[in-house]
């Protein structure tokens, strides 16, 4: 009996050990980045926030700096609609949701206009779009949209002369029950991460041991679009499973990067004939470690990876129990090590870029703008900009003094 219970208590130990070794950069941001901890830091050239009044709680952005315009994702009603956080207070979506045209040069920032959106039903009353991107040669708009009704991925055709997305289409899939970032290829293929293996809706509690315990059950599909233009289902295959996956990016044509945010990394996939239609040869070659937990991702022209996210998850958590009860729709500031000056709870952000050659480099850390999620750059206008889950307009940064 005594051999069998030294037996037992060197393996959990060996267990423990594991789990906090493999765990030590998710775990450590709860002591470094703890209120009172965590410094204040920037070096983003003229940054500010600007348009508070037009737009609030932008997931997701996506930036051509071809023709300098921008599209945020935008959903005032994450306050009391997050089925990645488990909020399911009220599915109702705010007239303010939607997704915003926003264009740009290289001397000033243009307002952010709604863009309308034709042909969709159930239309915006079911609209809670996260995660977004753009194919060039359809003039596609890609979004993920948490609808109540379930998660799908939607595609619009984008009409920027006349400010509108016509919808020509709805993706759904058991693969892609908890859709969170999406990226196109090219015109016929997208990649998508899904956050969780068990959604929140379903499966609060087994979702949130998967969180909590990191476990590589989300995932990273492809999906081919030619199939579903041709009115069939469309072909969803996975290519890799990982704890938490969030943000995806293409680094080049053989290697994508994709942000875990339960384990503090960014996960460097590469497959030799690229990640287009018929791949399935994916390896994971790199793990890029962080000090915070990375929500999305970009690439800019010089093929730095863009990453924002989150310090303190505890203080993420906060501000999302506290919008909903009705009391965060102010404005954010950083008043304070910890609230706003409405007594909301203020989520601090991070932001950073990341290259093979030059490893990491700090650009904004702390409460100046709150839980930042997407940061784009447009290096030949220098200019760049930053979308937060739970705050109010945008930061953005310009590299002249226009």
């Amino acid at each position: 009996m005594a051999r069998i219970t030294s037996t037992i208590g060197v393996g959990f130990l060996a267990l423990t050990t594991t789990f906090l070794y493999t765990h030590r950069d998710s775990l450590n941001t709860f002591y470094a980045n703890r209120p009172g901890s965590l410094k204040d830091f920037n070096i983003l050239p003229n940054a500010g926030v600007e348009h508070e009044d037009v737009v609030r709680n932008c997931e997701d952005v996506y930036m051509d700096d071809v023709e300098s315009w921008a599209v945020l994702s935008c959903d005032p009603g994450r306050d009391k609609w997050n089925t990645v956080l488990g909020i399911f207070t009220d599915p109702t979506t705010p007239p303010e949701t939607g997704l915003y045209l926003s264009r740009y040069s290289a001397d000033d920032y243009i307002e952010p206009q709604k863009l309308t959106l034709t042909n969709f039903s159930p239309g915006p009353a079911d609209f809670h779009p996260l995660g977004i991107t753009y194919d060039p040669g359809s003039k596609s708009l890609f979004v993920v949209n948490h609808a109540a009704s379930g998660t799908r991925l939607e595609t619009f055709r984008l009409n920027r002369e006349r400010l509108e997305a016509k919808h020509i289409a709805s993706i759904s899939d058991p693969l892609l029950g908890t859709a969170n970032s999406v990226v196109a290829v090219n015109s016929a293929t997208l990649l998508v991460s899904n956050d969780h293996f068990f959604a929140r809706r379903s499966h609060g509690w087994l979702a949130t041991l998967e969180t909590y315990l990191a476990l590589p059950l989300a995932s990273l599909v492809r999906v081919d679009l030619d199939i579903t233009r041709a009115q069939g289902p469309p072909k969803v295959t996975v290519l890799a499973r990982l704890p938490f996956a969030n943000g995806v990016a293409v680094l080049n044509g053989t290697t994508v990067a994709v942000a875990s945010t339960a384990r503090a990394a960014v996960y460097i996939y590469t497959s030799p004939s690229g990640f287009a239609k018929g791949t399935a040869d994916v390896k994971l070659v790199e793990m890029v470690r962080l000090q915070f937990l990375p929500d999305n991702l970009s690439v800019d022209s010089n093929g730095a990876l863009l990453i924002a996210g989150h310090p303190f998850a505890p203080a993420l958590e906060a501000r999302a129990r506290a919008g909903t009860g009705g009391k965060c729709g102010v404005l954010e500031t950083a008043a304070g090590d910890g609230e706003d000056d409405g007594g909301c709870p203020v989520a601090p952000s991070w932001v950073a870029e990341w290259t093979a050659e030059g490893g990491m480099r700090d650009l904004f850390v702390g409460r100046g703008f709150g839980s930042a999620t997407t940061a784009v750059r447009d290096v030949g206008r220098g200019r760049g900009m930053v979308v937060g889950l739970y705050d109010r307009g945008v930061l953005t940064w310009s590299e002249t003094e226009g």
